[in-house]
């Protein structure tokens, strides 16, 4: 990637480079940091005995594309370590087809079956991940979206053991799990340099109404869905706007003009030299 990139808008490789492997896969968070990106947004639901796991569902079947259908809650985390997560059918195309749209942006890109890829990966814990990141050699920032209520307790114990608190940003995209964080952490109090999240996706009532009366770092809003004029009003909030996905020039053009802090891609590679392309 290009060194000269100013870093503003951060770029949050969204579940990892998932062009080089499978979401969510310590592979695809390897390459994030290799590239530079300023970011990861990861995700993470709960095993069966207690463990946070770093996966988009709650069952198997979507990472070994229905090979499996256990739940995650079935499962003891060493039983979900076993399982083999194709490489072949989690790639994502290298560019985005243009025009695109946030509802395409999770679109797998499956390799054909007589393709010679036959690697697999397999999935981590959150406390594997975390040990990874102490070994970054830059400010790499994490945002770990909960999908599922029920963790924040075990959360506290990775992060009372972690010397990344400063680098993790916790949010959802689900309001009960918003709700349960932020009352978990008014009860208990957050581990120093802890920052929250929220991703509302659009401004109305009931999500300023949430914004107001809660503790956070960012909000994450859908491209399209917001001016600057909005993300000027949520900075006297004292809040950041980070954009949900947006993966095409047209609102890649926007995000520093509006003054967005950060924004989730599927495409950081594009997006750099789309940006250095910009500059010439």
């Amino acid at each position: 990637m290009d060194k000269k990139y100013p870093g503003l808008p951060m770029r949050f490789a969204h579940t990892g480079v998932t062009q080089y492997a499978p979401e969510n896969s310590l592979e695809a968070f390897k390459k994030a940091a290799e590239l530079g990106c300023e970011g990861i947004e990861l995700d993470i639901n709960l095993s069966g005995d207690g463990e946070i796991v770093i996966t988009h569902n709650d069952n198997m079947g979507y990472m070994t594309f229905d090979k499996h259908h256990e739940a995650l809650r079935d499962l003891t985390v060493e039983q979900i370590k076993r399982f083999d997560i194709p490489y072949r059918n989690a790639l994502k195309f290298k560019y985005p087809p243009y025009p695109w749209t946030e509802a395409a942006g999770g679109t797998r890109c499956p390799v054909p079956e007589n393709h010679p890829e036959s690697r697999v990966t397999h999935l981590i814990t959150m406390p594997e991940f975390d040990a990874w990141l102490a070994t970054v050699d830059y400010d790499l920032t994490v945002e770990v979206e909960f999908k599922a209520c029920g963790m924040c307790d075990r959360m506290d114990e990775i992060l009372a053991e972690s010397p990344n608190v400063s680098r993790y940003i916790l949010f959802s995209g689900n309001f009960d799990v918003l709700e349960e964080m932020q009352a978990h952490y008014r009860e208990k109090g957050k581990p120093a340099g802890l920052r929250l999240g929220a991703n509302i996706r659009f401004i109305n009532e009931r999500t300023m109404d949430f914004v107001r009366r809660s503790d956070l770092y960012e909000v994450g809003l859908n491209d399209g869905a917001f001016t600057k004029e909005d993300v000027d009003m949520l900075a006297g909030l004292g809040v950041k706007v980070f954009s949900n996905l947006g993966d095409y020039p047209e609102w890649w053009a926007r995000l520093a003009p509006y003054g967005v802090t950060g924004f989730k891609t599927n495409y950081p590679d594009a997006y750099t030299e789309w940006w250095a392309e910009t500059q010439s």
